[in-house]
């Protein structure tokens, strides 16, 4: 009847099995023969059977909800550790990072069965506020923290070796002045900061005796038109000797639009300047020049974070992982 409750019972009544076999293919919380599995969505189509999710949530104590929080919505490869989480039932939503404290108590009001940081925004004590109100953090990490605690790990591309790859591999191409632009939103304090990109950077530009050069790392990202205007000023308002020979973006999009810039400028890639991007996305064969950029599996990094958030969950402690990563050279550089 169209006004009638149709319940779980109900559902399992006519797919012919038990209801904890209904809340199994409901919640993705157990194995369950294909067969059945079958049965029970046939049921709940032909029924029209919406879950009571604020009912499970308050029984089971969890909302079976995952934030992730970024500083850039563009990373089109965070798609398949959604699905992944997905699949098991949980729902994922996208946000951008907000700095204060309020955007801190947002997230813990919301009550979130987890977070995914993939943002250097916020300090020790914020992602404290976070864990010790018993939220489980899989962190982006790129940079150093305190003491964070149990119920958090990280999950992340070894992108201190990526940016000493880079800079070793534009070296030797003989490049002396590199430009490293940082993500955008990214917080940064330049040479000095205690980001695992700047260090990388500095390091990798000594070891090949080169000084570092603070003008060299642009920081400022947190609108696109700053970031626009520094590449415009770096080429056009330095003497020769000063510009940047080559560019190590923080992500493809940004390494797309230094390419963009370059040649309203003039300029050929590589003859004139290289360009490197960082994540390997679909992009960088779109490109013309393609883009030589840092890669690593995404297959891996989806797998190891959602193991790591689902262990998280369950209370289990989990180490740091760090997703080893290459160079995919292509033409840019």
């Amino acid at each position: 009847m169209p006004n009638q409750k149709i319940t779980r019972d109900d559902v399992a009544k006519l797919a012919g099995v038990s209801p904890a076999v209904v809340s199994y293919v409901i919640n993705a919380s157990k194995n369950v023969s294909e067969e059945k599995k079958k049965a029970v969505l046939a049921a709940i189509k032909e029924l029209r059977y919406q879950p009571n999710l604020q009912a499970r949530s308050l029984k089971t104590r969890q909302s079976m909800q995952i934030a992730f929080v970024c500083d850039n919505l563009r990373n089109d490869w965070m798609e398949l550790p959604e699905k992944m989480l997905f699949e098991r039932g949980y729902y994922v939503s996208h946000c951008y990072s907000r700095d204060g404290d309020d955007f801190i108590q947002m997230l813990i009001s919301r009550q979130f069965d987890g977070i995914f940081m993939m943002s250097n925004r916020y300090s020790t004590e914020q992602l404290r506020q976070i864990s010790d109100s018993g939220i489980p953090i899989v962190l982006y990490k790129t940079r150093e923290y305190g003491e964070l605690g149990d119920n958090v790990a990280a999950v992340v591309p070894d992108l201190y070796s990526g940016v000493m790859k880079s800079v070793n591999y534009l070296v030797m191409h003989g490049h002396k002045r590199i430009a490293l632009l940082l993500p955008m939103r990214y917080r940064s304090s330049g040479i000095d900061s205690n980001g695992y990109r700047e260090r990388a950077y500095v390091q990798a530009l000594r070891d090949n005796g080169l000084e570092p050069d603070d003008a060299l790392i642009f920081s400022n990202t947190e609108a696109s038109e700053h970031f626009l205007a520094y590449l415009s000023d770096m080429m056009i308002g330095e003497s020769a000797g000063k510009r940047p020979t080559a560019f190590l973006a923080g992500n493809d999009y940004m390494a797309a639009e230094v390419m963009k810039s370059m040649k309203t400028l003039g300029l050929r890639i590589p003859e004139d300047v290289a360009v490197i991007g960082t994540d390997n996305t679909y992009l960088t064969t779109m490109l013309s020049p393609t883009l030589t950029s840092i890669d690593f599996s995404k297959d891996e990094f989806a797998r190891k974070l959602t193991d790591t958030m689902l262990a998280l969950i369950r209370g289990e402690h989990c180490e740091d992982t760090f997703i080893r990563v290459g160079l995919a050279i292509r033409e840019s550089a």
